[in-house]
């Protein structure tokens, strides 16, 4: 039997179509606003973890030097919701790459989340700071309506659980950069290029 053949020229790679949606094509990485979210709510985060745990305990209380660093404390943290809310609102319109697994499964349940956990810890923190600075009269010092900070802050429940809640994301936030270098140097699946550093893997 002779072999037959097709006279239709053979197929060829599909190009790129100019009028697919952005997100669409580059559902290798997270969507750009994402990535520029990502990393400046980390730094911020960071940021306003150092103030309070190594800077703002060595100031002494009655210094002016305590408002302009708890003033500059405040900001960070509204400026981190914000952030926050136009993240959450960002995250339902673009387009996100595949799940990539670590091949445990607590890792991958609490990887699914992870964002959504930092959400509500960020959303806790920032409530529970403004009702401490509510309930202590931290306010007027903050305004320039007050010289000095007012005393007892410490002693305020509000206080425990702000602190509480920086300690946990602290912790996460740990955790979940571990998760990252696990996947990145040991798995080698470029997971920390989908966020904007290196290249992802193709």
């Amino acid at each position: 039997m002779k072999a037959e053949y097709s006279n239709r020229p053979a197929s060829r790679p599909s190009k790129v179509n100019p009028q697919q949606p952005v997100a669409a094509r580059a559902a290798r990485r997270h969507a750009p606003v994402m990535r520029a979210l990502h990393w400046a709510v980390a730094g911020l985060i960071i940021a306003a973890l150092v103030m309070s745990a190594f800077v703002m305990p060595g100031i002494r209380h009655d210094s002016p030097e305590k408002i302009d660093a708890l003033r500059r404390h405040m900001s960070v943290g509204l400026i981190v919701l914000l952030l926050t809310f136009v993240r959450m609102a960002a995250r339902r319109r673009t387009e996100r790459p595949c799940f990539l697994s670590s091949g445990m499964a607590w890792a991958d349940r609490l990887a699914r989340y992870v964002h959504r956990i930092f959400d509500l810890l960020i959303l806790a923190m920032v409530t529970s700071g403004i009702g401490m600075a509510a309930l202590g009269g931290v306010f007027p010092a903050v305004f320039g309506q007050a010289a000095t900070l007012p005393g007892g802050l410490s002693a305020l429940p509000l206080h425990e659980l702000h602190r509480g809640i920086g300690i946990t994301i602290f912790a996460l936030l740990a955790l979940h950069v571990g998760g990252a270098f696990y996947h990145q140097f040991i798995l080698r699946d470029g997971l920390i290029g989908r966020m904007g550093l290196g290249l992802a893997r193709r």
